[in-house]
């Protein structure tokens, strides 16, 4: 063969005729080009194929870590314990008196909601489990006894750490009918895994107790103030006993004592005392004697100053303003204290400030007097007011993200670890809506009318409530 170009031939079944030369030929050319386009061309719908394939598995890869992240700020008192959406389903809680115990009640480790339920003076006082999810009542367990004659009926429980109870400590006490004074007060240990009582006994009448780890703090109030023993919760043996000036704030009825963080905290008539449980020495006094992030003791000592004193209650530090509401806060960047500041203005600031000497790291216009809560976790501060939202690195106060939504409704700013969650009114209709917004960037979710009748919307216990015209309906 010559060097010129090699011809294509076709080969036919060897029974068959033999085509012409000539007419192949158009047939032949075009089979060739058709294959030369298809040897250029064939990797462009493979490659968008793939590209397709690595942007989904880039989405559920992002996806899967938000929802890492969303897990493990869920386990962060306040935030909402599941993923919200705009397709609300709503759930009718059954009684009234069950949506008090939701509303007030202690997460537990077998995921129910566990509280204290009184009916009045007269019906047996009990501490019922309620599921979250479903509205309805899992078990009940009596901790007093009907009573009769009594003008009042008291009563309260506490936890003994801060993440989901085993134990739930309720203190009842009866008074009186004629000048209600104390007559006779229990102390109930309630068991809510399993729903059963584990101990219960006698207390002197008017006495209250709150337990602290494995410390259990019995306290009773006199004319020479408030005396109060530390036992070990599971033996009774005594470790330590304190002794507070002053009486005891009876206003606050049986949670005149208290578990603040790793704190107790007796309410007297003149001011508030901190006691560490472990030792039972009383660590700070003051009016205005608080718990703060990170287990912190400060004296807030009006809007302008506020004592910082550590958790020991040795601190010296002083910072201008005092500390502003954060919850949910996980804890992160405990060395930073937040306060609001008033400079006269309608607006005030904002600062960040060392949480040991109240030195300020930094401060940005605060929100007016319509801000919601502020959120502290991962290190971000979020807040809103009227009409925007922002994030802030709570280290340095660098600014995030900013978002604008439509008008606030209420004062709460809610979260399921990753989205922020208000309730708007839409400018139209002025309906109320629930609005989303990303967690990490701020950019709007979705917005969702309320389901009818529902006005208000707030958390407890990991789970998102509304209140509709008659009760307490659960939205998931």
């Amino acid at each position: 063969m010559g060097a010129g170009r090699m011809t294509e031939v076709q080969l036919d079944d060897a029974a068959g005729p033999a085509a012409p030369a000539r007419a192949a030929e158009p047939e032949r050319a075009r089979r060739a080009r058709a294959r030369a386009l298809l040897r250029r061309w064939w990797p462009v719908p493979a490659a968008l194929a793939a590209a397709g394939v690595a942007v989904v598995a880039w989405q559920l890869a992002a996806d899967a870590r938000a929802e890492d992240v969303a897990e493990r700020l869920r386990a962060t008192p306040g935030v909402i314990g599941s993923t919200v959406d705009a397709d609300l389903d709503v759930v009718p809680v059954e009684s009234v008196e069950l949506s008090a115990v939701l509303s007030n009640g202690y997460r537990t480790e077998t995921g129910f909601v566990a509280g204290l339920l009184l009916e009045g003076p007269g019906p047996a006082a009990s501490v019922v489990g309620v599921d979250p999810q479903r509205g309805v009542e899992q078990w009940r367990v009596e901790v007093a006894p009907e009573a009769r004659g009594l003008t009042t009926r008291d009563g309260s429980c506490g936890t003994a750490v801060d993440g989901p109870a085993r134990t739930l400590w309720c203190v009842v006490t009866d008074s009186r009918a004629l000048d209600g004074t104390p007559a006779a007060t229990r102390l109930v240990e309630v068991d809510v895994v399993d729903g059963t009582i584990r101990g219960e006994r006698a207390l002197t009448p008017g006495a209250t107790a709150a337990a602290v780890e494995d410390v259990l703090a019995v306290a009773t109030s006199g004319d020479a103030g408030v005396r109060v023993v530390g036992q070990d919760a599971r033996t009774g043996e005594e470790r330590w006993t304190a002794q507070v000036p002053g009486r005891a704030a009876l206003a606050y009825g049986t949670g005149w004592l208290r578990r603040e963080g790793g704190h107790l905290l007796v309410t007297a008539e003149s001011a508030t005392w901190a006691v560490d449980p472990g030792t039972g020495e009383v660590r700070a006094g003051g009016a205005g004697v608080a718990v703060v992030r990170g287990g912190r003791l400060v004296d807030v000592q009006g809007s302008s100053r506020t004592l910082l004193l550590g958790e020991d209650g040795t601190g010296s530090g002083v910072a201008d303003g005092q500390p502003a509401l954060a919850g949910p806060d996980d804890g992160s960047a405990p060395d930073v204290l937040v306060v609001d500041v008033a400079d006269g203005s309608l607006v005030g600031l904002t600062r960040g400030v060392d949480a040991t000497s109240g030195e300020p790291l930094w401060e940005r216009p605060s929100d007016g007097m319509s801000r919601t809560n502020r959120l502290l976790l991962d290190g971000v501060l979020y807040g809103s007011s009227s009409t925007s939202l922002w994030a802030v690195d709570v280290r340095t106060g660098d600014e995030l993200w900013t978002a604008e939504g439509d008008p606030l409704d209420g004062f709460r700013l809610m979260t399921d670890g990753r989205q922020l969650l208000r309730v708007e009114r839409d400018p139209a209709s002025g309906d109320p809506r629930l609005a989303a917004y990303d967690l990490g960037s701020g950019r709007p979710a979705w917005r969702t009318p309320l389901p009818d009748g529902v006005e208000s919307v707030w958390t407890s216990s990991g789970t998102l409530y509304g209140q509709d015209d008659d009760a307490v309906v659960l939205l998931r």
